[in-house]
């Protein structure tokens, strides 16, 4: 008897006791793929970003706003007390005009000197005086003139009409002459020779009335300057008047400081405004000290950075520079657009910021600092005034920011 043969072959049997649970299926939701390109599509994006974004690099640096032509510290030639101020800030100031008056604590001059000065004072002031009078006497000298001139004229143009009219009666006659030889010529009783003789008075009458127009417009011509020498002489003579008052006003107050003996004046040197200050009456102040600060007429306001030498590699002329003022919150007025002018070669010491008129809070404390001169371009974005304090970023270069990115390990590598 055969063995039977089973239906499915051992080894198909046993595979199939052995996975009695089933095959393993993964099943990945669509959902999935998405993220995953979003994912890939977001770093290629951020590469790209790094790759060709670019920022701008900048040196960051304090500053005050001051006048292109310096500001001007007035001080004292010597030790004493402040007796008078006669200047406001902002009060604009003409050069000489006097500005404080000082009580010395020594006189600057010996007594002699201070006699020979007083004499010198006296005399100015008597000469001033003088002229003065001679100028009244010769501006109605003058006026006299001027009237009896004008009634000459006046006496010559009525002299010239009188003239005038008689000679446009002879005019007259004269015509009425030629006419009647002309008509006796017609008629054969009078010669041609007669009555060319006729006609050659009358040319003469004639030339001898513009004569006197032409006398009469002369006359009218030097009546009418005449009139304008007279008009203005009042006001040539008060205002010549008028500065010889100025002039002797100041002696007197020359002469009165000097007679104090120990006074010193303070004067404007220049023309300016007066944009602070620092000395009050009753004030004792020296050399060191400044009365007050002047900015000279017709200057233009521009910044004064001052960085340390770490900032400043890469400041050129030329570059583009973004102020913030500190008495103007960049958040509400903005930031004030300007230019860098010019890069000092040598850096300043912060002992010598006081020598500039500056605060030395403007820099970091005794580091040495490179200055760095800035023009304002635009309108400003507000109210400027010498002094005010900054800062500001000056923009140097543009960089990738993968550059900026890698800096760490490109300065590591360098080190090695």
């Amino acid at each position: 008897m055969t063995e039977a043969r089973p239906l499915f072959r051992p080894e198909a049997v046993d595979a199939q006791r052995l996975q009695w649970l089933g095959g393993v299926q993964l099943v990945r939701p669509p959902s999935l793929a998405w993220v995953t390109a979003g994912v890939v599509c977001v770093a290629l994006a951020l590469l790209a970003f790094l790759s060709l974004g670019q920022y701008t690099r900048k040196a960051t640096a304090n500053g005050v706003v001051v006048p292109d032509r310096g500001l001007i510290r007035l001080v004292p030639a010597a030790a004493g007390t402040v007796v008078e101020r006669r200047v406001a800030e902002g009060q604009v100031v003409q050069a000489g005009e006097v500005l404080f008056v000082l009580a010395l604590e020594r006189p600057l001059l010996s007594p002699v000197a201070q006699a020979e000065v007083r004499r010198s004072l006296d005399e100015r002031r008597r000469s001033l005086a003088d002229a003065a009078l001679a100028q009244q006497a010769l501006a109605a000298s003058r006026r006299t003139a001027l009237d009896r001139r004008m009634a000459a004229l006046e006496g010559e143009l009525s002299q010239i009409d009188l003239e005038a009219g008689l000679q446009q009666q002879r005019l007259r006659m004269a015509e009425e002459t030629l006419a009647r030889y002309q008509s006796l010529q017609a008629q054969q009783f009078t010669s041609a020779a007669q009555t060319q003789a006729k006609q050659e008075e009358l040319l003469g009458l004639r030339a001898a009335a513009q004569g006197l127009a032409r006398q009469r417009a002369a006359l009218q011509g030097e009546k009418a300057e005449l009139e304008g020498e007279r008009r203005a002489l009042p006001l040539l003579a008060e205002a010549t008047l008028g500065g010889l008052e100025r002039d002797l006003a100041q002696a007197n107050r020359d002469a009165a400081e000097q007679n104090a003996e120990q006074r010193l004046v303070v004067r404007a040197p220049q023309p300016g405004t007066v944009s602070t200050v620092l000395a009050e009456p009753g004030q004792s102040v020296s050399p060191a000290s400044a009365l007050a600060t002047l900015v000279p007429q017709g200057s233009q306001l521009q910044a004064q950075l001052f960085a340390p030498s770490r900032a400043i590699g890469f400041v050129q002329p030329g570059q583009p520079v973004r102020l913030r003022f500190e008495a103007f919150p960049y958040q509400k007025f903005g930031q004030q657009p300007a230019r860098v002018l010019q890069v000092s070669r040598t850096p300043l010491a912060a002992s010598e910021l006081a020598a500039l008129a500056l605060p030395a809070s403007a820099g970091p404390g005794t580091e040495p600092l490179f200055r760095i001169t800035v023009a304002l371009e635009g309108e400003p974005v507000a109210v400027l005034s010498a002094g005010m304090r900054l800062q500001a970023d000056v923009m140097l270069e543009k960089r990738r920011l993968i550059e900026w990115l890698f800096e760490p390990l490109l300065g590591l590598k360098g080190r090695l």
